[in-house]
């Protein structure tokens, strides 16, 4: 009787195991795709190799596409796959955009100009003529009038199709160094006979180097170059040198360091100004030098000149303090969205879009690529270890310092509220941050 009832056990438990359990079926040399099949569905794991990497998901197919071979099943999945790539701008009719991609991209094709509608990418004052980077969708219909599916796009800063042709400056009224005056530095932008890098730890002037850059280095790298031929044109805050070698770079921000906290002084009227920083701690870098403090006549749009007839945009430092910092308020936030979040941020403690800009252009490379940044706007634990004096007294005084940590996992904090004081008479700004482990 007991083996009258296993009997049917087994069928259904056969059955079940027939129509619901996957075996390994097949396993590609496109990337490493495999495949399982069951008798009601199929599994895919995309592995595949295609022109902007390698494209990895994993597909459940029902039905049908249970049946369908795996190159038609590719088909399909090629249009949710992502691309990009640099093009020339040749035409804007309405919210139509036609470009041209530059050489050596994948979607160049017959000399075709490319198209595809704009109206709901971002606003990024595109012209005709325009180096853009463009994301899209899908494939590239290789007709006469071949459209994409864009989703994204930006001016690019990778210019290596490009000549640059003016003069960064003169040779003959800047100063020439027989020594090197920067070490570590992160590409900004690229053309075909020299690229552009400002210092990671950010110093008030821009490079210019000389020389043709391989295809191994993008925008955004962060390299160590050899160099000579070192020209600094003090007024105008540029470098130009001739590159001879370039190995990337480790550099990161030292724990316990804040790093480019900057002063604008921003008077009424043209006024002779001093400002001594009182810190808890060790000065480890300062610009324009700080001798006992800083002495400087400050014009109402911010220039900063010394007694040397030097101009300055702000006065900047660089120190070690033994700062506790708070982390009892503040904000948990996915690297990716730091950007638009400390526009949020800035806007909301008082700093103009041209000194966010600088903040956020140095702070974004360190806090984009981890999976969450805690932050906190510090106030009483940075100013107490941190004292400015300025003379004359000031009417309104704004001081942004940013403590962070990296974290791997989203953290509950109570959020931290923004405000600043009106902005008003003899304004002092001052902004910073470091990282805390």
């Amino acid at each position: 009787m007991k083996k009258k009832i296993w009997i049917p056990i087994v069928i259904i438990a056969v059955v079940l195991a027939v129509l619901f359990v996957p075996i390994p079926m097949a396993s590609y040399d496109d990337g490493g795709t495999r495949e399982w099949v069951a008798l009601t569905y199929k599994i895919v794991d995309w592995n595949k190799i295609t022109d902007d990497g390698l494209y990895e998901n994993t597909r459940v197919y029902f039905g049908e596409d249970r049946w369908q071979d795996i190159d038609l099943l590719w088909l399909e999945e090629s249009e949710k796959v992502e691309h990009e790539f640099r093009a020339i701008i040749t035409n804007i009719n309405g919210s139509w955009v036609h470009v041209k991609p530059v050489d050596g991209e994948a979607e160049e094709h017959d000399s075709l100009d490319i198209k595809f509608f704009a109206d709901e990418l971002p606003d990024i004052d595109a012209k005709v003529g325009d180096t853009v980077e463009i994301k899209y969708r899908g494939n590239v219909p290789w007709t006469s009038s071949p459209q994409i599916r864009a989703f994204d796009w930006k001016k690019s800063h990778n210019l290596s199709h490009v000549e640059y042709t003016d003069e960064w400056l003169d040779k003959e009224t800047a100063e020439e160094y027989d020594h090197n005056i920067f070490s570590d530095i992160v590409i900004t932008e690229i053309y075909s006979n020299c690229f552009f890098a400002r210092p990671v730890i950010p110093m008030p002037y821009q490079i210019k180097l000389n020389g043709t850059l391989s295809d191994d280095w993008c925008v955004g790298d962060q390299v160590i170059c050899t160099y000579e031929n070192t020209y600094y044109d003090d007024k105008n805050q540029r470098v130009e040198v001739d590159f001879l070698t370039i190995e990337p770079s480790d550099w990161e921000p030292e724990p316990g360091v804040a790093y480019k906290p900057v002063i604008y002084l921003y008077p009424e009227e043209t006024t002779e100004v001093s400002v001594n920083l009182k810190l808890d701690g060790e000065l480890t870098c300062t610009y324009p030098q700080y001798n006992n403090g800083w002495n400087v006549t400050a014009s109402p749009d911010g220039t900063l000149t010394d007694d040397k007839g030097m101009q300055y945009n702000y006065l900047y430092w660089e120190g070690k303090t033994f700062a506790q910092y708070d982390f009892s308020k503040g904000f948990c936030v996915k690297g990716e969205d730091t950007a638009e979040f400390l526009e949020y941020a800035l806007a909301e403690l008082g700093l103009t879009r041209r000194e966010a800009n600088e903040f956020i252009v140095f702070w974004l490379p360190m806090t984009q690529e981890n999976n969450y940044n805690i932050i906190s706007f510090q106030t009483e634990a940075y100013t107490s270890s941190a004292r400015l004096e300025v003379t004359p007294t000031p009417d309104s005084i704004i001081r942004v310092f940013m403590a962070y940590k990296a974290s791997d996992e989203y953290v509950d904090i109570e959020a931290q509220e923004l405000t600043a004081p009106n902005r008003e008479g003899f304004t002092v700004i001052e902004w910073g941050g470091t990282e805390v482990k």
